[in-house]
């Protein structure tokens, strides 16, 4: 066993360069395996946008009608290399690129936490979580997601964080979410936790990340009043994903009882943009007239945010094999987070184990407010793939085995 640790710290980089090389040569293949079959429908959407814009047709799905379902910065990616000739097995193996480059910014988290010797062990573990493998092979936003939230990191645990810093995380602050609007909980936490505890001059810093992000994300905000003449500040889809979460028929077995509601019915007569404001009012009706089922349906919610599986309406995103696939990779990931936390109490972590702790953790909670999927988990889970690297490390030292960063 020391010898395994011990070869494991000591070939740490050449782990990371062999992880990132299968991430493309494996990638690549199963791109081209994948040709040009479009498996699911947010795919398809993600790439009929992209074409239209290409095509002069705006940012459209059918090429007549504006939509703001989607955040801009996915479909631009795509339509950039679409002008460029790229057929679907590419924009796929764009996706392994930016996996690859995930394993290079998580050493250099560990890196700057003095836990170099970490790095390969993440990687490995990059490698073994297939599911990340998995939705890169997808038109998806997670794996590109994922990159933009290392970087965030990467940028927030640097020695001395000052103002172009500050700019720098307004930037990618925006870019995370117009990529997901789901990221918008990360900025406001790592301005908080850049403060703790009482970094006054912090406050000014985090005034001008918020400015920056906020004028970013106003362009596209323009474009979308200007388009249907009301303020939409990101997206058009975020009412149908919290109602789905939200209403009287949601369960735990089957998040998609919905379509069976007469809202459901009444709604689909709807044009996009009016849909997703009854969404919300529907959401907000079932939480203040059913207030006792709706808490009890969120904490229902958090603990499934941390399942290995979900109950997809398309039954062949999530098969048998790929359920037990989950099951022993996901797992050991939650089980080395809790030994992690209940060890804290005799070493305490540090302040980056701290940082990606908590995204996990107020990941759990916010996504439990509207529909824990665990397409939406993949890029907290590369958190606790980066975080159990600076376990390894701490582990190799308390144990005197000789490891060296």
């Amino acid at each position: 066993m020391v010898n395994l640790f011990k070869f494991l710290s000591k070939r740490s980089d050449i782990i990371v360069h062999l992880a990132a090389l299968f991430f493309l040569s494996a990638g690549f293949c199963y791109s081209l395996y994948l040709g040009d079959v479009i498996r699911f429908p947010d795919e398809r959407q993600y790439y009929q946008i992209g074409l239209n814009l290409v095509a002069g047709n705006g940012y459209s799905i059918n090429g007549t009608e504006p939509t703001a379902i989607f955040p801009p910065i996915y479909p631009l990616f795509l339509a950039l290399f679409i002008r460029l000739g790229a057929p679907i097995f590419l924009l796929r193996f764009l996706n392994f690129i930016a996996l690859s480059l995930c394993a290079y910014v998580i050493r250099s988290i560990l890196r700057h936490e003095k836990a170099q010797c970490g790095a390969g062990v993440s990687a490995i573990l990059m490698i073994s979580y297939g599911v990340l493998f998995y939705t890169a092979g997808t038109l998806y936003t997670q794996t590109i997601y994922t990159l933009i939230l290392l970087i965030i990191i990467r940028l927030a645990i640097v020695k001395n964080f000052g103002y172009r810093q500050a700019v720098m995380l307004g930037l990618l602050s925006a870019l995370l979410i117009m990529t997901h609007p789901t990221g918008v909980f990360i900025p406001p936490l790592v301005v908080l936790w850049l403060f703790f505890p009482r970094n006054y001059p912090m406050i000014g810093k985090g005034i001008v990340a918020a400015i920056v992000a906020v004028m970013c994300i106003s362009i596209w905000s323009y474009r979308n009043y200007k388009v249907f003449d009301r303020f939409i500040p990101i997206t058009s889809h975020g009412g149908d994903t919290l109602y789905i979460g939200n209403n009287p028929n949601t369960s735990l077995s089957g998040w998609y009882n919905y379509i069976y509601d007469d809202y459901y019915i009444e709604a689909g007569k709807l044009p996009e943009i009016e849909q997703n404001s009854f969404y919300l009012r529907k959401t907000m009706e079932f939480w203040t007239e059913h207030t006792g089922a709706a808490l009890k349906l969120y904490l229902l919610k958090l603990l499934d945010y941390f399942n290995f599986r979900n109950n997809l309406y398309l039954s062949n995103e999530f098969d048998i094999l790929r359920s037990v696939i989950m099951f022993v990779t996901y797992y050991p990931l939650l089980i080395c987070l809790f030994l992690r936390l209940l060890a804290s109490g005799r070493v305490p972590l540090s302040k980056t184990e701290s940082l990606l702790v908590a995204i996990y953790l107020v990941s759990a909670l916010f996504h439990a407010l509207f529909l824990p999927r665990i397409r939406f988990r993949l890029p907290y889970d590369a958190m606790l793939i980066a975080h159990i690297g600076i376990m390894f490390s701490l582990w190799g030292k308390s144990r005197r085995w000789g490891l060296k960063n």
